[in-house]
């Protein structure tokens, strides 16, 4: 496993189908940011969120966008220029049940000559629960400022490695693990998750 790596959570995201904001709702007792960041600090001590408003009650640092309105690669950047560790560990705070064991499992698979790792879980790509390294900065800078913003676009300018299957982890853990909360709907489904056992 690799020595240095940055948790990152991404929490630049406007709310605006969930009408308040996501990082705030509670579950159980806790916040989902709050929540989302200690399963991150289970894999390093070193935590960032990355929002575009101080807030003083969080415990973890905060990194503004360089790049406005550049989406998720814009708070990738940011987190890069600030930080010096090597690898970066990738979370968005829409995803309350992330798993340390995919986290895991990403970083078994780092190797020199690989400059991102992204799951796939049914189908779908998942840059928002990646691997990052930050060599990778150079070329996000020049794309950014290009004025691109896609995700994939950028996968697809890098050595991206996709993990198409994820071996030894249930698959209710990886299905927690990929579940997005963005509606009032989907906050009410992972109350109930959390009733019934969930993570």
């Amino acid at each position: 496993m690799p020595a240095k790596i940055c948790g990152v959570v991404l929490n630049g995201g406007g709310s605006t189908r969930m009408g308040r904001d996501k990082a705030d709702l509670l579950l159980g007792e806790q916040r989902v940011l709050d929540r989302i960041a200690s399963i991150l600090s289970s894999l390093t001590p070193r935590i960032i969120i990355n929002q575009n408003e101080q807030e003083s009650r969080l415990s973890y640092p905060i990194v503004e966008d360089r790049f406005k309105n550049a989406g998720p690669l814009g708070g990738i950047h940011a987190v890069m220029k600030e930080r010096e560790e090597e690898w970066f560990l990738v979370t968005a705070s829409d995803t309350p049940f992330i798993s340390a064991e995919v986290y895991h499992s990403l970083l078994s698979l780092e190797r020199s000559d690989r400059d991102a790792i992204i799951p796939v879980f049914e189908g779908r790509i998942h840059p928002l629960s990646g691997l990052y390294n930050r060599r990778i900065l150079p070329e996000l800078t020049k794309y950014l400022e290009r004025g691109d913003r896609k995700v994939a676009g950028f996968l697809d300018q890098i050595n991206t490695y996709f993990l198409e299957e994820i071996q030894d982890i249930p698959e209710c853990t990886l299905s927690s693990h990929f579940f997005n909360m963005n509606t009032p709907e989907e906050y009410k489904r992972a109350e109930e998750l959390l009733e019934n056992g969930g993570k």
